[in-house]
């Protein structure tokens, strides 16, 4: 999942300071995961903003907001609410943001939208509803076949592909000792599946041209 953060009430507050009436849109999906902008979240902002003045016309939480149908069909028959609207408040991922705007040019609207949180990271959820943990960085070019499932590039502070740096310690990440250092947590799953013979793989430097943005992904 994409997890997310709130925004501090100042910053929402400015984004929004030109705009009276405010629809909130959420997200059934990550966001509900992260408790930043589902089902639950979405009444608590709209009230707050009516305490800051601005009128709600609408509150509308998407099953999945970055998904382009999902959204369509959630403000579907609400389009007097989007014409009435001064702007559109999303509390999803940047991704969320950036397809509710592309669903009111769809509906021949031009209103802005703007985001009530920030995006921090693709998240794997390693307690359930407690806790998530950045895990993967998308790169393109996936080394955990040789990693023993735990991928370096992620979980070592320095993205560090052939082994630990000179600065680990009793087990723990120079830069974080409260985080356990990728390599030993690599060497010790290799050693339990019996694979350390894949330490012995030299891997090249990221080829970062995989990393070229926006990527995309034909699905038809």
């Amino acid at each position: 999942m994409i997890g997310t953060a709130r925004k501090s009430d100042s910053e929402i507050l400015e984004a929004l300071s030109k705009y009276r009436k405010i629809i909130v849109t959420g997200c059934n999906g990550c966001a509900k995961a992260c408790k930043t902008g589902g089902e639950a979240q979405v009444p608590v902002m709209a009230e707050q903003l009516r305490k800051n003045g601005k009128e709600v016309v609408l509150e509308v939480v998407p099953e999945r907001t970055c998904y382009i149908n999902h959204t369509m069909a959630a403000f579907e028959g609400k389009e007097e609410q989007l014409r009435e609207s001064d702007a559109i408040l999303v509390l999803g991922c940047g991704g969320a943001v950036q397809i509710v705007r592309q669903a009111t040019e769809q509906l021949g609207m031009t209103v802005p939208v703007k985001i009530g949180l920030n995006s921090v990271g693709h998240m794997d959820t390693t307690i359930a509803g407690a806790f998530a943990l950045e895990q993967c960085q998308e790169c393109g070019d996936c080394v955990l076949n040789e990693t023993g499932g735990i991928c370096p590039f992620t979980k070592c502070a320095k993205n560090l592909l052939n082994g630990p740096c000179g600065g680990a310690e009793n087990g723990k990440c120079e830069v974080d000792r409260d985080r356990d250092c990728a390599w030993v947590l690599i060497y010790n799953r290799l050693a339990a599946l019996g694979e350390l013979g894949s330490l012995s793989i030299y891997r090249e430097p990221k080829d970062y041209a995989k990393f070229n943005k926006p990527r995309s992904l034909k699905l038809a």
